[in-house]
């Protein structure tokens, strides 16, 4: 039973993903996705409450059940890389998510999951130099890289720039280990 149920979601996720190549997201209806699927309207919902829905799960099998066996293994140096990579393989899909506007876009989704995905390891790890951090909470400290990496991420998928994910992740890599001053050649001041 299990299965026919996951089958179903595949099928009602390939439609919306073959769809969405096509068709802006604000006129793909259910009935579009589930004609796609070969099901009924009702299929779509005992699977998704709606189109934003088939976005979360998409995100989740995806992106994050993957990052999540990462985690599992305590191989987090690793997470970048695969987000990367996971982005990278349906750049064009991702391109057409992230045109999507408004309350539950793909780019809040995003957000969010890397949100949590910063606190989570936070709270599963001790903070090197806790007293330097003080003043900041972990949801500062979450936030700050939040905001970073996502939006790396839209401008590296919305744009087309020419680098792969592994050059990405290496540059990314290289700047979250730098403040802004080691990237810059300023004359120092000589006293």
């Amino acid at each position: 039973m299990e299965d026919k149920k996951e089958l179903t979601k595949d099928l009602l996720t390939s439609s919306f993903k073959e769809l969405i190549m096509q068709v802006p997201f604000e006129k793909l209806t259910i009935k579009m996705i589930t004609n796609g699927a070969g099901v009924i309207r009702p299929t779509f919902y005992k699977h998704f409450q709606d189109k934003y829905e088939v976005l979360e799960w998409i995100l989740k099998k995806n992106i994050k059940d993957n990052i999540q066996v990462l985690i599992d293994n305590n191989m987090e140096e690793d997470i970048f890389r695969l987000l990367c990579s996971c982005l990278e393989k349906e750049r064009a899909f991702y391109k057409k998510l992230y045109a999507i506007e408004g309350p539950n876009s793909f780019e809040e989704l995003m957000y969010q999951y890397i949100f949590d995905l910063f606190s989570g390891l936070l709270d599963k790890y001790p903070m090197k130099s806790p007293d330097k951090l003080a003043i900041l909470s972990k949801d500062a400290v979450a936030r700050f890289y939040t905001f970073g990496l996502t939006d790396s991420l839209k401008y590296w998928i919305v744009h087309d720039t020419d680098c792969t994910s592994d050059q990405l992740t290496e540059a990314y890599n290289y700047i979250i280990r730098c403040s802004i001053l080691d990237l810059l050649e300023y004359p120092s001041v000589k006293i």
